[in-house]
């Protein structure tokens, strides 16, 4: 994996903010960023992670995570882009493709997420890709962290 700062204004333009993601998805970059780096500097995934999402109630997420993350590295069909934390307040694609995988399996539509990832791991490990991911995803629901942005509603007086 490749870590980029994304500080061109042209990436910035379509690029969201990592602060206007809805929890999960904000929870899900910094800890894609934090694995990548740790990955590289080849330090254990619990040291670089264990307490992050023990502090959110994850705890058993991480090793599902972990595997996510993994067979994305080992299986990716081309050089995969993460924003270098925590200079990067920005998300990069290949952040947002996996957040829009973790999305639709929230939204149980893992046909979909399988799609997404194919556009970058290798196909016929979509499936196995999905089936960790699926179990994340709902580990960080159990703690309260959902994909998508809850809906604020306001009373409205005539």
């Amino acid at each position: 994996m490749y870590e980029v700062t994304s500080n061109k204004s042209s990436e910035k333009v379509n690029a969201a903010e990592v602060e206007t993601l809805a929890a999960a998805g904000q929870f899900s970059v910094f800890a894609i960023r934090v694995w990548s780096s740790a990955a590289k500097q080849r330090m254990p995934i619990d040291h670089a992670l264990g307490r992050f999402f023990n502090d959110f109630r994850c705890g058993p997420a991480l090793q599902l995570f972990d595997e996510c993350m993994s067979l994305l590295a080992a299986s990716a069909t081309r050089k995969v882009e993460i924003g270098c934390c925590p200079s990067n307040m920005y998300v990069v694609a290949d952040e947002n493709i996996l957040l829009n995988c973790f999305a639709a399996l929230e939204r149980e539509n893992t046909s979909r997420a399988e799609g997404i990832m194919g556009e970058v791991i290798k196909s016929r490990l979509t499936k196995a890709f999905c089936r960790s991911a699926k179990l994340y995803v709902q580990h960080l629901s159990k703690a309260g962290l959902g994909f998508t942005r809850p809906v604020n509603l306001s009373v409205v007086n005539k």
